[in-house]
Protein backbone atom coordinates (compact mmCIF):
# COMPACT_ATOMS: atom_id res chain seq x y z
CA UNK A 1 0.00 0.00 0.00
CA UNK A 2 1.49 3.44 -1.11
CA UNK A 3 1.65 5.58 2.21
CA UNK A 4 0.43 9.03 2.51
CA UNK A 5 1.79 12.40 1.53
CA UNK A 6 4.58 13.21 3.77
CA UNK A 7 4.26 10.03 5.81
CA UNK A 8 7.51 9.52 7.95
CA UNK A 9 8.21 6.26 9.86
CA UNK A 10 8.46 6.45 13.73
CA UNK A 11 12.47 6.58 13.64
CA UNK A 12 13.07 6.73 10.37
CA UNK A 13 15.05 10.13 8.67
CA UNK A 14 12.76 12.71 10.05
CA UNK A 15 10.58 11.26 12.09
CA UNK A 16 9.24 13.19 15.42
CA UNK A 17 11.06 13.39 18.28
CA UNK A 18 8.88 12.55 21.20
CA UNK A 19 5.49 12.15 23.13
CA UNK A 20 2.83 14.63 21.61
CA UNK A 21 0.24 16.65 23.37
CA UNK A 22 -3.29 15.36 23.04
CA UNK A 23 -5.74 18.27 21.53
CA UNK A 24 -8.95 15.70 20.46
CA UNK A 25 -10.96 15.92 24.10
CA UNK A 26 -10.12 19.86 24.65
CA UNK A 27 -11.11 20.43 20.82
CA UNK A 28 -14.47 19.00 21.01
CA UNK A 29 -15.24 20.76 24.20
CA UNK A 30 -14.53 24.01 22.73
CA UNK A 31 -16.86 23.34 19.79
CA UNK A 32 -19.44 22.36 22.30
CA UNK A 33 -19.28 25.24 24.46
CA UNK A 34 -19.46 27.27 21.05
CA UNK A 35 -21.94 26.11 19.45
CA UNK A 36 -23.87 26.44 22.94
CA UNK A 37 -23.30 29.97 22.88
CA UNK A 38 -24.53 30.46 19.58
CA UNK A 39 -28.22 30.57 20.75
CA UNK A 40 -27.31 32.32 23.74
CA UNK A 41 -26.08 35.70 21.80
CA UNK A 42 -29.42 35.56 19.46
CA UNK A 43 -31.14 35.41 22.39
CA UNK A 44 -28.85 38.02 23.93
CA UNK A 45 -29.70 39.91 20.06
CA UNK A 46 -33.33 39.88 21.25
CA UNK A 47 -33.07 41.70 24.71
CA UNK A 48 -31.10 44.30 23.01
CA UNK A 49 -33.89 45.00 20.40
CA UNK A 50 -36.19 44.79 23.22
CA UNK A 51 -34.46 47.79 25.20
CA UNK A 52 -34.13 49.87 22.42
CA UNK A 53 -37.39 49.63 22.02
CA UNK A 54 -37.78 50.52 26.06
CA UNK A 55 -35.18 53.40 25.50
CA UNK A 56 -36.65 54.75 22.69
CA UNK A 57 -40.90 54.23 25.44
CA UNK A 58 -38.41 56.16 27.79
CA UNK A 59 -37.07 59.27 25.82
CA UNK A 60 -40.96 59.70 24.44
CA UNK A 61 -42.27 59.74 28.38
CA UNK A 62 -44.14 56.75 28.37
CA UNK A 63 -41.79 55.02 30.79
CA UNK A 64 -40.21 55.85 33.86
CA UNK A 65 -36.63 56.69 34.12
CA UNK A 66 -36.61 53.66 37.13
CA UNK A 67 -38.23 51.24 34.34
CA UNK A 68 -35.75 51.96 32.06
CA UNK A 69 -33.34 51.53 34.49
CA UNK A 70 -34.51 47.97 35.48
CA UNK A 71 -34.76 46.96 31.86
CA UNK A 72 -31.27 47.77 31.13
CA UNK A 73 -29.61 46.31 34.32
CA UNK A 74 -31.50 43.32 32.89
CA UNK A 75 -30.58 42.72 29.35
CA UNK A 76 -27.40 44.09 29.66
CA UNK A 77 -26.06 41.03 31.26
CA UNK A 78 -25.87 38.66 27.96
CA UNK A 79 -26.71 35.07 28.87
CA UNK A 80 -23.11 34.21 26.37
CA UNK A 81 -20.90 35.90 28.72
CA UNK A 82 -20.96 32.78 30.84
CA UNK A 83 -19.04 30.50 28.08
CA UNK A 84 -16.47 33.38 27.33
CA UNK A 85 -13.80 32.37 30.53
CA UNK A 86 -13.78 28.68 29.63
CA UNK A 87 -13.84 28.64 26.22
CA UNK A 88 -10.51 31.46 26.45
CA UNK A 89 -9.33 28.79 28.74
CA UNK A 90 -9.33 26.50 26.66
CA UNK A 91 -8.42 27.94 23.55
CA UNK A 92 -5.06 29.04 25.25
CA UNK A 93 -4.27 25.37 26.31
CA UNK A 94 -5.36 24.42 22.83
CA UNK A 95 -2.52 26.50 21.87
CA UNK A 96 -0.21 25.92 23.62
CA UNK A 97 -0.20 22.03 23.22
CA UNK A 98 -0.15 22.62 19.44
CA UNK A 99 2.81 24.73 19.64
CA UNK A 100 4.59 22.30 21.67
CA UNK A 101 3.83 19.23 19.20
CA UNK A 102 5.08 21.92 16.24
CA UNK A 103 8.86 21.62 18.30
CA UNK A 104 8.28 17.58 18.42
CA UNK A 105 7.51 17.61 14.42
CA UNK A 106 10.83 19.30 13.85
CA UNK A 107 8.97 22.58 12.43
CA UNK A 108 12.14 24.74 12.92
CA UNK A 109 12.13 28.19 13.12
CA UNK A 110 9.31 29.11 14.69
CA UNK A 111 8.23 32.45 15.18
CA UNK A 112 5.47 32.17 18.39
CA UNK A 113 6.76 29.85 21.30
CA UNK A 114 4.23 27.79 23.06
CA UNK A 115 4.11 30.30 25.62
CA UNK A 116 2.70 32.93 23.00
CA UNK A 117 -0.41 30.68 23.21
CA UNK A 118 -1.28 32.45 26.24
CA UNK A 119 0.60 35.41 26.17
CA UNK A 120 -0.63 36.61 22.59
CA UNK A 121 -4.13 36.93 24.03
CA UNK A 122 -2.99 40.14 26.65
CA UNK A 123 0.02 41.65 24.48
CA UNK A 124 -0.86 44.99 22.69
CA UNK A 125 -2.57 45.45 20.86
CA UNK A 126 -5.00 43.26 23.25
CA UNK A 127 -8.17 44.08 21.63
CA UNK A 128 -7.34 43.39 17.93
CA UNK A 129 -5.95 40.31 18.50
CA UNK A 130 -2.68 40.54 15.90
CA UNK A 131 -0.65 38.23 17.72
CA UNK A 132 -3.08 35.55 18.46
CA UNK A 133 -3.91 35.57 14.35
CA UNK A 134 -0.41 35.46 13.41
CA UNK A 135 0.04 31.85 15.76
CA UNK A 136 -3.04 30.63 14.16
CA UNK A 137 -1.26 31.43 10.82
CA UNK A 138 1.94 29.61 12.02
CA UNK A 139 0.32 26.89 13.55
CA UNK A 140 -1.64 26.00 10.83
CA UNK A 141 1.43 26.30 8.65
CA UNK A 142 3.19 23.86 11.21
CA UNK A 143 -0.09 21.23 11.29
CA UNK A 144 0.07 20.30 7.54
CA UNK A 145 0.19 16.62 7.63
CA UNK A 146 1.57 16.44 4.04
CA UNK A 147 4.86 18.13 5.29
CA UNK A 148 7.48 15.43 7.14
CA UNK A 149 8.90 15.97 10.35
CA UNK A 150 12.34 18.13 9.71
CA UNK A 151 11.31 19.42 6.59
CA UNK A 152 12.19 23.05 6.38
CA UNK A 153 9.40 23.78 3.92
CA UNK A 154 6.90 24.43 5.97
CA UNK A 155 6.50 27.54 6.63
CA UNK A 156 5.46 28.09 2.77
CA UNK A 157 2.51 26.29 3.28
CA UNK A 158 -0.48 27.66 2.56
CA UNK A 159 -2.77 28.91 5.50
CA UNK A 160 -7.14 28.64 5.48
CA UNK A 161 -8.90 31.99 4.87
CA UNK A 162 -10.77 30.64 7.59
CA UNK A 163 -7.85 32.20 9.76
CA UNK A 164 -7.40 35.77 8.55
CA UNK A 165 -11.99 36.09 8.35
CA UNK A 166 -12.26 34.67 12.15
CA UNK A 167 -9.52 37.83 12.33
CA UNK A 168 -11.29 40.07 10.74
CA UNK A 169 -14.94 39.52 12.71
CA UNK A 170 -13.58 39.08 15.93
CA UNK A 171 -10.43 41.58 16.15
CA UNK A 172 -11.36 44.19 13.31
CA UNK A 173 -15.13 44.90 12.78
CA UNK A 174 -16.37 44.80 16.54
CA UNK A 175 -13.95 48.21 16.90
CA UNK A 176 -16.81 50.00 14.31
CA UNK A 177 -18.66 50.23 17.52
CA UNK A 178 -15.98 49.91 20.39
CA UNK A 179 -16.54 53.64 22.07
CA UNK A 180 -20.57 53.46 21.57
CA UNK A 181 -20.60 50.26 23.60
CA UNK A 182 -18.17 50.65 26.25
CA UNK A 183 -19.78 54.09 26.60
CA UNK A 184 -23.07 52.40 27.31
CA UNK A 185 -22.04 49.48 29.97
CA UNK A 186 -20.18 51.89 31.77
CA UNK A 187 -22.50 55.08 31.81
CA UNK A 188 -25.08 52.06 33.37
CA UNK A 189 -22.39 50.30 35.80
CA UNK A 190 -21.20 53.57 36.97
CA UNK A 191 -24.69 55.37 37.22
CA UNK A 192 -24.36 58.17 34.68
CA UNK A 193 -26.92 60.30 33.58
CA UNK A 194 -29.66 57.56 32.20
CA UNK A 195 -30.79 59.81 29.62
CA UNK A 196 -27.79 59.28 27.45
CA UNK A 197 -27.77 55.64 27.66
CA UNK A 198 -31.26 55.79 25.77
CA UNK A 199 -30.31 57.85 23.26
CA UNK A 200 -26.93 55.73 22.71
CA UNK A 201 -29.41 52.68 22.24
CA UNK A 202 -31.62 54.54 19.94
CA UNK A 203 -28.51 56.32 17.77
CA UNK A 204 -26.78 53.41 17.72
CA UNK A 205 -29.32 50.36 17.30
CA UNK A 206 -28.16 50.02 13.38
CA UNK A 207 -24.43 49.18 14.50
CA UNK A 208 -24.83 47.13 17.53
CA UNK A 209 -27.73 44.71 15.66
CA UNK A 210 -24.81 44.61 12.96
CA UNK A 211 -22.19 43.79 15.79
CA UNK A 212 -24.18 41.13 16.97
CA UNK A 213 -24.82 39.56 14.34
CA UNK A 214 -21.04 39.84 12.83
CA UNK A 215 -20.05 38.46 17.14
CA UNK A 216 -22.39 35.03 15.82
CA UNK A 217 -21.12 34.77 12.62
CA UNK A 218 -17.12 34.80 14.19
CA UNK A 219 -18.68 32.27 16.46
CA UNK A 220 -19.55 30.15 13.83
CA UNK A 221 -16.53 30.94 11.64
CA UNK A 222 -14.40 30.11 14.69
CA UNK A 223 -15.84 26.82 14.95
CA UNK A 224 -14.79 25.93 11.83
CA UNK A 225 -11.54 27.05 12.70
CA UNK A 226 -11.29 24.72 15.79
CA UNK A 227 -12.18 21.83 13.98
CA UNK A 228 -10.50 22.21 10.59
CA UNK A 229 -6.74 23.01 12.33
CA UNK A 230 -7.37 20.62 14.88
CA UNK A 231 -8.34 17.72 12.59
CA UNK A 232 -5.18 18.66 10.41
CA UNK A 233 -2.36 19.02 13.73
CA UNK A 234 -4.29 15.66 14.54
CA UNK A 235 -3.53 14.01 11.21
CA UNK A 236 0.19 15.10 11.58
CA UNK A 237 0.76 14.13 15.24
CA UNK A 238 -1.35 11.05 14.22
CA UNK A 239 -3.48 11.63 17.44
CA UNK A 240 -6.24 8.77 17.67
Amino acid sequence: MTPPPGYVAYGGPGAASGAFQRIRGISKAMVVMLWVSVPLQLIALLGLVKLTHQARKYLDGTITEQAFRDSARVNLSSLGTALVLPVAVLTMIWMFRMSSNLRRLQRQGQTWAPGWGIASWFVPPCVVYAVPWLMFKELWKGSDPAIAPGDPGWKHAKVSPLVTVWWVLYGLVPLLGFFSNVGLVSAVRSGMTIRTVAERLRDYVGVNIVLSFVAVGSTIVYIQLVHQLSSRHMQSTREA
